[in-house]
């Protein structure tokens, strides 16, 4: 029914992306999440291709589909403030393009960060009003924007975030739908009845109340039972993707005792 992803950032940096690809393989993944960074972003293109079409024959070397494309970079660039908003665009090409390469479809996008001088609802003004210029780019490549709910004190709830949708191009403009960020302020089977369909993809990890710290599923509050019952009623088929930290003392056994819990959770 579901398929299993891993994104790179469950492996600590030092590990070559090579090497996480194919453990991720090896773990018992079909996906993986690529991560664009400033790198990529200020080289050229010849050369962008060049290293993401070695990347993409390794992954298809290994029966390895690469679904998805992300990057950390908007929280630095933020879409709420214009003068952000040239750098902004120029990451979202970047993935585009990188995407287009891979046979991705989604490119994941944090909807901007809050800041304290401008009112709750002219966010909102703001963010569409830019993205409106972002999804010209991911049509002309051929993509979906997956819009990540996130920790950025902006569309905190199912029905702020569903709104936020509302006013962007749909045909574009998806939800990628993150279910341990929903805690502690809502629940995630709120966020999956409310956004349905909209959903293109899911990163799933788990978040401990008490600890205060995200870890792998089925070791914090997440009812994992009701988010597998919410999804199926929405007809969600596509990608489970981890974004998990990976443990202090060994580089992969976190991708591998997260691919354990997936299949307890959701197989």
């Amino acid at each position: 029914m579901f398929k299993y992803g891993v994104n790179r950032w469950c492996f600590p940096v030092e590990v070559s992306l090579d090497k996480a690809i194919s453990v991720s393989r090896e773990a018992g993944y079909s996906g993986f999440e690529v991560v664009v960074n400033e790198e990529d972003v200020s080289m050229d293109k010849s050369k962008l291709k060049k290293k993401w079409v070695s990347v993409r024959d390794l992954a298809d070397s290994l029966g390895v589909e690469i679904p998805s494309v992300a990057t950390g970079l908007f929280w630095n660039y933020n879409w709420v403030l214009d003068k952000h908003v040239d750098k902004a665009l120029k990451v979202l090409e970047t993935e585009a393009f990188i995407a287009s390469i891979l046979g991705a479809r989604v490119v994941l996008l944090v909807p901007g960060v809050a800041v304290p001088d401008l009112g709750y609802e002219e966010h909102y003004r703001c963010v569409a009003r830019n993205l409106d210029r972002a999804g010209r780019i991911a049509r002309d490549y051929g993509v979906v924007v997956g819009v990540e709910n996130v920790w950025n004190k902006l569309f905190a709830g199912p029905l702020e975030f569903k709104k936020l949708l509302d006013m962007l191009d749909q045909s574009v403009f998806k939800a990628y739908f993150d279910i341990g960020n929903t805690l502690p302020h809502s629940l995630p089977e709120h966020w999956i009845s409310v956004l349905g369909k909209r959903i293109v993809q899911v990163h799933v990890k788990d978040y401990s109340i008490v600890e205060k710290r995200f870890g792998i599923p089925l070791t914090g509050d997440i009812n994992w039972r009701v988010v597998k019952e919410r999804l199926i009623e929405i007809g969600y088929k596509g990608y489970i993707v981890a974004e998990i930290p990976p443990y202090r003392g060994d580089p992969y056994k976190a991708v591998y005792d997260t691919y354990t819990s997936l299949k307890k959770i959701f197989g």
